[in-house]
Order: C-alpha cells, then sequence, then structure tokens
C-alpha cells in the first residue's frame, strides 16, 4: 500500500468515458483508500433523518447478487444529508435511478474483485474510515457518531467503501502490474507540456454520466439537467459527483485538475472558455457520455507544474497485515532511521526496508496528507522526521531537495502516465462489465 502518496494534480486529463480525469489514481503501488473522500460538510447536527423503509423487495438484480429497496433507500438518505438536498418526496423519486445505477456499479466492483480473488478485510475497512475521518477533521470515531446523530445507515457507507476497495485492489492485481510506458511516450508527454505553455487552463471538477446505449441517451441528458437544476439551488457539487460521476475522478468529488489545450475534447474546451471561475456549463456530450463542469479557476499555463516541489523520500515499517514487522524489528529500524542524517544513508536504509519505502520524486508538499505536512514542516534537509501513524503503518519522511518550478522531471511525467493507462484500464473495465452483466431492474 502506498503511504503518504500527494494527491497530484493531472496534466493532460482527457475527458472521456474511459480516460476521465487523472489525479494520481495511482503512485507507485495503488493505494486501497485514496479514492475514498467523501462530503461530509453540514451532516453533524442534521436532523435524524426519516426512517429506513423496512421493505427486503427487490429493487434489481444484478447477475447473481439482488440490491433491495431498503439498500436504495439508506443510500438516498445518504446522498440527500451529504448533498444539502431537500428531503422531499419528488427530489427522492428524481434522485432514485441514479442512485440505483451506483449501487449497480457497486455490485460489478465487488463481483470483479471475488472474480480475481481480491479480499477485503476488517483493516481495509478501518483504514478507508480512518481516511475520511481524518479529511473530515474529525476524531477516531466521529464518523460513525455523525451518521447515528443524522440517522443514517452506518452498513450502506461501509458497503460503498468496502467496493471502492475491492474495486482498487482488483485492478492492481488483474491489470495494473503489466502497464508500461516507454521513453518514446515520456518525451511525447514532455513535448505536449512544453507547447501548453503560456497558454489558457482551467482548474475543473467534472460529472461525467456514460451513455452505454444509444436508447439512453435522452434518459441521460435529462437526468444531467436535473442534476444541474439541483446544484444550483443548493445541492454539493462534489458530493453529487461522488455519487454519481462514473468518470475516475468520483471519489475525488470530480476534482480534474488543472486542464488546458490539447487535454480535453474540443466540446469541454470550447464549453471552458465561454465560463467564468464559479460557473456550472449545461450538459455537453461527448465520446461516451455527458458531462457537467465547474470551472473552479483559470490561469496561464506554466507548463504542467503550479507550485515548487520537495524531493522527498520515506520509510515505511508497516505495523498491521501479512507484511507487518516485529516489533523487535521496527525497534531496530527506529534506531537507525535517528542516526541516518543523509539521504544517500536514508535511501539506503530504504532500500534494505523494501518496497514502498523509497524515493518518491518531486512532490508538491501543499498535496500531502496533513500529518505529512506537518512532519516535514521547517525539517532541514537530510535530516529524518519523527514516526507519522498512518493506514497501518508507521512512516518517516527526509526532504532530498527541493525544485523552484518548471516541467517535473522525467520519472514523475512516467509515473503520471502509468496513472492515466490504469484510469484507462479501469473505466473500460467497469463498462465491460455493465454491457455483459445481467441486470434486472424491478423499480
Amino acid at each position: 500500500m502506498t503511504l503518504l502518496s500527494p494527491t497530484k494534480r493531472p496534466f493532460n486529463a482527457t475527458i472521456r468515458s474511459d480516460r476521465a480525469g487523472r489525479r494520481s489514481w495511482v503512485v507507485g503501488v495503488l493505494s486501497s483508500v485514496a479514492l475514498l473522500a467523501m462530503v461530509l460538510v453540514g451532516l453533524v447536527g442534521l436532523p435524524p433523518g426519516p426512517a429506513l423503509a423496512q421493505s427486503q423487495r427487490i429493487a434489481a438484480v444484478v447477475n447473481e447478487d439482488a440490491i433491495s429497496e431498503y439498500d436504495l433507500d439508506a443510500r438516498l438518505n445518504i446522498v440527500i444529508a451529504t448533498s444539502n438536498l431537500p428531503n422531499r418526496p419528488e427530489v427522492r423519486k428524481r434522485l432514485a435511478p441514479q442512485i440505483l445505477r451506483t449501487l449497480i456499479d457497486e455490485a460489478l466492483k465487488l463481483q470483479e474483485a471475488k472474480r480475481v480473488n481480491v479480499a477485503i478485510d476488517n483493516n481495509d475497512i478501518a483504514d478507508g474510515v480512518q481516511r475520511l475521518e481524518q479529511r473530515n477533521k474529525m476524531p477516531p470515531g466521529g464518523l460513525s457518531a455523525a451518521f447515528k446523530k443524522a440517522g443514517l445507515d452506518w452498513n450502506s457507507l461501509i458497503h460503498q467503501i468496502r467496493a471502492e476497495v475491492a474495486w482498487v485492489k482488483a485492478i492492481q492485481t488483474s491489470m495494473a502490474r503489466s502497464v508500461k510506458v516507454s521513453d518514446e511516450e515520456v518525451a511525447l508527454y514532455e513535448r505536449e507540456l512544453q507547447r501548453n505553455i503560456g497558454q489558457p487552463e482551467y482548474l475543473v471538477a467534472d460529472i461525467f454520466l456514460p451513455v452505454d446505449s444509444p436508447a439512453q441517451d435522452e434518459e441521460v441528458h435529462t437526468a444531467a439537467e436535473r442534476m444541474i437544476e439541483q446544484m444550483r439551488q443548493g445541492a454539493n457539487f462534489a458530493a453529487l459527483a461522488q455519487q454519481f460521476s462514473r468518470g475516475a475522478s468520483a471519489q475525488r468529488g470530480g476534482d480534474l485538475g488543472w486542464v488546458g489545450p490539447g487535454d480535453v475534447d474540443q466540446e469541454v474546451l470550447q464549453a471552458l472558455r465561454a465560463m467564468s471561475p464559479g460557473n456550472l456549463s449545461q450538459p455537453i456530450r461527448t465520446f461516451g457520455g455527458y458531462h457537467i463542469l465547474l470551472l473552479r479557476e483559470q490561469r496561464i499555463s506554466k507548463g504542467g507544474q503550479a507550485a515548487p516541489t520537495i524531493a522527498l523520500s520515506r520509510i515505511v515499517l508497516p505495523t498491521r497485515g501479512s507484511r507487518a514487522l516485529t516489533a523487535g524489528r521496527i525497534k531496530s529500524i527506529r534506531s537507525q532511521i535517528q542516526e541516518t542524517n543523509s539521504c544517500e544513508a536514508f535511501n539506503a536504509l530504504a532500500q534494505e526496508v523494501g518496497s514502498p519505502s523509497g524515493p518518491m520524486g518531486n512532490v508538491d508538499p501543499n498535496l500531502l496528507p496533513v500529518n505529512g505536512q506537518q512532519a516535514i514542516r521547517g525539517l532541514p534537509i537530510g535530516k529524518p522526521s519523527t514516526g507519522i501513524k498512518q493506514d497501518g503503518a508507521e512512516v518517516y519522511l527526509m526532504v532530498c531537495g527541493q525544485n523552484s518550478g518548471g516541467l517535473p522531471d522525467k520519472e514523475t511525467l512516467r509515473a503520471r502516465l502509468i496513472e492515466q493507462k490504469i484510469q484507462g484500464i479501469a473505466q473500460r473495465r467497469l463498462r465491460d462489465l455493465r454491457q455483459q452483466a445481467i441486470i434486472d431492474i424491478r423499480v
């Protein structure tokens, strides 16, 4: 598991059904909980939601698995609570078809994970919950307490976490390890970034609604229009993106990062050029489906790097799972870490410890998790940080250099191209699973 990986902004984030948004889906090894960011603004203190329907009637059957009306109602309550939508019958009726599609996709992801023999244990779920609490500045146990106070079904959230973790692991197990990027691809990518210097680029969030067959076009277009109307009435874009978008950026609240000329379909670029920061687009039809865009900021490109970076290295000491180190081994490595006074010595020890320890490349410190930012704040080059507890491991960091800006190095570009390819694989695989599945919708 990759620990303390920064959330990188994408470059060349092509908006397509199989290639939408690629902001750090994988950095080195896939993080099984990095995609689980959930908007919880306003959840604590909400009045209790309506009682969940007690009916266990079937809402849909996905191959051999059933989705009950109870499951659908439970997820509806979560979406309404986290999206700032009014809890009215007509709103629930409009949302239900899209939420059911989300539950169907979750069933397909879990089935695929089972097919490739991926197992999700309690530690994976605990890590996912912990990550949500950290991102929402909640104490341990705060998320379950918020759900209880709002009258929401905790098991529905756990099911969503399980599906996303299983999907990431399934893609990693079955396909991601074979992904390669050639030197020629890296060189082409670098030239493309150079060409974009001085051109407008846009900080964009995206909701992608796929059209799997021509018969669905009108239905999906109508759903997109209704979603835009709800957001203009106060619904939270990020929460709706997480629940309804089928793009790779969904679990980041739709965040695509900065995109510019050559990065997106021409229809999308034309829409962005006509928008002002803070504006929502109308539904935009591209190959594969409809996009709803939120333009956050606009700037002139400086070559694909928004901020100065630092060269960062890490040593990861697993404390849980099959790779956990013994207490004695951890104590010994801790002592060696504190004695290191150079990046060469630190990286040599990291190589001895083994993956995922080692150099992390050039990293924007502002995109590290909060505890990582705190650990390196004021840290001199060549000095180890204090230990950081995260994701079933103890992590130590060392700053090995600083970069004032400019184009990323070739290895950073290679890592981002690998991320792009893996995202494309994941999107195409899910689309294929939808088309091959036997789905019986009964509501």
